[in-house]
Order: C-alpha cells, then sequence, then structure tokens
C-alpha cells in the first residue's frame, strides 16, 4: 500500500507504467511553487530536493534562500567545479570529505563535510521498501544539456534486459526528464517496457517521486555509477551494473572538453582507482545490498561527515546574515518575474 506522499505525487503504479502525457507533465513545473517558497540562491543547493530536505534536516526556515553552493548529485569524483569555485558564497556544502578539504585549501571556501540531505529525509518517510516490491527499475542512462550517450546498439541493451533471468521481472524503465523532454520515451515505446520518471528535479518533491517508484522493486540496475546506484543501495534496494556502459560525448560544457568523455577530467588518480572498485562491487545481481556495498556507498554519501545539523544550521544563518544586500536582490528578481507574469504588456 502506497504511503501518503507517494499516492499524492505517482499517477499510478511504476510496475504498471505512465502514459506519455503523465510523463511530460511530471517533468515540468506545474506551478512556480512547486520549486518551494524561498529564491534559489544557487540552483546546486535548491535541485533535486537538496533545498527542501537540508533545510528539513537543519531547521532552516523553508521561506529562506540558502546562502551556499553544494554538490548537485552524487559523485566519485573530488573535482572542484568552475561553478562551485566562483560562486558568490563562501559556503559550500559537500557529502565528499575529500572535496570538502580541497576546496578549503585550494580555494578557500568555507567547506563543510555535511551528510546528503537525503540521508535523514529517507529514514524518516521511506524507512523500509516495500514487503510486495517486485522487478526490476533500469535507471536509463540519461542525457543533459552538454552531455549525451550513445548506445553501441540500444536494440541488443533492450533486449538484454528481456533476456534478464525470471526473478528479475517485471523490467520498468525509469527515464530523466531531461530524456522525457526530448523525446525519448517515444523511441523506447516500440521496445514494450512500461516507462516511469521521477520527474523534474527542479521539483521539491523529486525525491518523494524517485523512493516512491525505488521503493516498489526488488532489484535496479544501469550500465553506469550514477546518483541513483548511491541512492538505492542507501535505501536497500539491490543494484547492480547491467549492459555495457554507453559513450558519453560532450558539447558545449565550460568546464570539460568537447568530445568524448575522459574520467581524467572529473577526477584524479585515485578517483579514477576508487571509481573503477565500485563498478567492480556492483558487477554482479544479487539479491540483497551487501554490507560492502553500503560501507562503501555509505563513504560518498557522507555517513562518516563531520558537520551535525546544528552546526549547519548556524552556518546557514551566518551566511545569510553577511549576504542580505545579495539576498534583497533575490526577492527583487523573484516578484519582478511574477509581475510579468500576471501584468499584461501593452500591445501583446
Amino acid at each position: 500500500m502506497l504511503n501518503p506522499l507517494e499516492s499524492a505525487l505517482l499517477p499510478g503504479d511504476p510496475h504498471e507504467g505512465f502514459s506519455d502525457d503523465e510523463l511530460l507533465r511530471l517533468s515540468r513545473l506545474q506551478r512556480r511553487t512547486d520549486a518551494g517558497l524561498a529564491p534559489w540562491a544557487s540552483w546546486e543547493t535548491e535541485n533535486s530536493s537538496f533545498g527542501r530536505t537540508l533545510r528539513a534536516w537543519a531547521g532552516y526556515p523553508s521561506w529562506l534562500p540558502l546562502c551556499a553552493t553544494s554538490d548537485h548529485g552524487v559523485h566519485w569524483e573530488s573535482r572542484c567545479w568552475p561553478n562551485e569555485i566562483e560562486s558568490p558564497y563562501a559556503l559550500f556544502l559537500t557529502w565528499n570529505g575529500k572535496k570538502a578539504r580541497l576546496m578549503r585549501e585550494r580555494h578557500g571556501k568555507q567547506a563543510l563535510h555535511v551528510p546528503h540531505p537525503w540521508l535523514a529525509y529517507r529514514k524518516k518517510h521511506f524507512p523500509e521498501p516495500d514487503p510486495a516490491r517486485r522487478g526490476t527499475v533500469v535507471f536509463f542512462t540519461h542525457s543533459n544539456a552538454t552531455t549525451t550517450p550513445v548506445f553501441e546498439s540500444l536494440d541488443a541493451y533492450m533486449q538484454s534486459l528481456c533476456d534478464l533471468p525470471a526473478r528479475f521481472h517485471p523490467v520498468v524503465i525509469c527515464l530523466s526528464f531531461h530524456d522525457v523532454l526530448k523525446g525519448m520515451h517515444r523511441t523506447l515505446r516500440r521496445y514494450g517496457f512500461p516507462i516511469v520518471t521521477a520527474g523534474t528535479t527542479n521539483a521539491q518533491c523529486f525525491v518523494d517521486r524517485f523512493y516512491g517508484i525505488a521503493r516498489r522493486f526488488r532489484h535496479a540496475c544501469s550500465p553506469t555509477i550514477g546518483s541513483h546506484s548511491f541512492y538505492l543501495a542507501e535505501a536497500g534496494v539491490a543494484f547492480f551494473l547491467h549492459g555495457p556502459a554507453p559513450t558519453y560525448v560532450i558539447k558545449g560544457s565550460r568546464a570539460v572538453r568537447d568530445g568524448e568523455q575522459d574520467l581524467r577530467d572529473y577526477g584524479d588518480e585515485d578517483d579514477i582507482e576508487r571509481f573503477m572498485a565500485l563498478r567492480r562491487l556492483f558487477a554482479e545481481p544479487l539479491d540483497a545490498v551487501s554490507d560492502a556495498q553500503r560501507e562503501a556507498v555509505g563513504r560518498y554519501l557522507g555517513q562518516d561527515a563531520d558537520t551535525d545539523a546544528g552546526r549547519l544550521r548556524s552556518a546557514l544563518w551566518q551566511s545569510f546574515s553577511r549576504n542580505l544586500p545579495r539576498v534583497g536582490g533575490l526577492y527583487l528578481d523573484n516578484a519582478g518575474r511574477l509581475l510579468r507574469r500576471v501584468v499584461p504588456v501593452p500591445g501583446k
């Protein structure tokens, strides 16, 4: 039985899939308030429900902006990215201990090593997988504005999902909102799998949609390690790598070179070595998350972080106070956008 959060947010049983109209609806914000009450001081701290879950954990008001920047997912690498280094906010939040040290030592940021904000939220609202869970949800390798995955043979990959042993069925495809908006769901319909999405990451309820889908399945797979891999294993969903990883083609990024993705653009040799160890750890399908897998994902999710909720709350208030002129500008920008929506423009 679905809990109240799920029943309010999911259009149906994920095992049955969602219609094209439902996929598109979930992939767009329906109302401005779906992104939260406060103006976004940085997209990194708000996107993927981070703003909502950070505020809930730290006890910080929902109507005030978070004057900080942060990691934007869960990453195996420790690279400090241009948007993070160039942020006007000194406060930086990361669940990667190595990255916290690098941001302090190399870039002079007030970098706090914090637990991933989804951890406390998941334990409170989605403490256990569904007792009646079944089948496998496939997190289809996703694109974004500058990165496109290229499969050697999409037909062969989809056939390999059909050929999974009976205990992994039914198989359901989960698409990123980026790929729904690009029409990938229409391309995949011909393979006959039900298709779902957790929707736009700009929505505050993205975290609920993600766990609302994931907890209904006994297994999850993907050809790549991504944020989903860490979230799934931590939540008790047995994740495994399946199928050859696609080639990622980069175009138009200011942070990495155009062309085929090179891991050296993302992390150092130590990062890459640990990434390969992760791939080996999840290479074979298991029927339950192993202790070694839980320990590995826990490190990347900041379960060993040295910042508690009180310290984070104090740092957020201090940063808010230091940035009051900027905060005022954020509210004025929001008010201007709202007025442009409701006040008709002469001659139009």
